[in-house]
């Protein structure tokens, strides 16, 4: 196990944009966009673990950083954040955790940050949980979402 001085960071976002599909929708174009811009965002953090829910719309959402970082997503149910927590705080690796707009402000509070509640229409928030000596800071961040003005958005 890693010692108390060590030092590491969580980040947690919610996916990106779907497309408007009854079951499990994927990304829609904007949140594929969005995706990209948060491995673009992340590209230089040392990332060892990426956790997603088991839904297409978080998998697409965390996938371009996974390749980028070559690290194999893990999946958790979206209900057993508590667990999910444990483990990442167990682990003090550098993390992203991909949820969805009612699950990300709780895993936030139980990692010990903060982090308001978000409607089905927030996107491209990026909570960073950074832990020192066991005291935890949390930075509120945007990933942005542009589209190329071909594509008509």
């Amino acid at each position: 196990m890693a010692q108390a001085t060590d030092t590491f960071t969580v980040f947690v976002t919610r996916h990106a944009e779907k497309a408007d599909q009854p079951k499990d929708p994927e990304l829609s174009q904007l949140g594929q966009q969005r995706a990209l811009n948060l491995a673009m965002i992340l590209q230089h953090v040392p990332l060892q673990t990426i956790y997603t829910t088991p839904y297409r719309r978080t998998q697409q959402t965390a996938e371009p950083t996974a390749t980028q970082h070559q690290v194999t997503l893990m999946t958790y149910a979206a209900g057993g954040a508590e667990q999910l927590v444990q483990m990442v705080l167990q682990q003090q690796q550098n993390t992203l955790v991909v949820g969805h707009s009612n699950t990300v402000p709780n895993l936030v509070r139980l990692f010990g940050g903060s982090a308001p509640e978000l409607t089905e229409q927030d996107y491209g928030d990026l909570f960073v949980l950074h832990f020192v000596n066991g005291t935890v800071t949390t930075t509120r961040l945007s990933i942005p979402a542009y589209l190329p003005a071909a594509l008509g958005q």
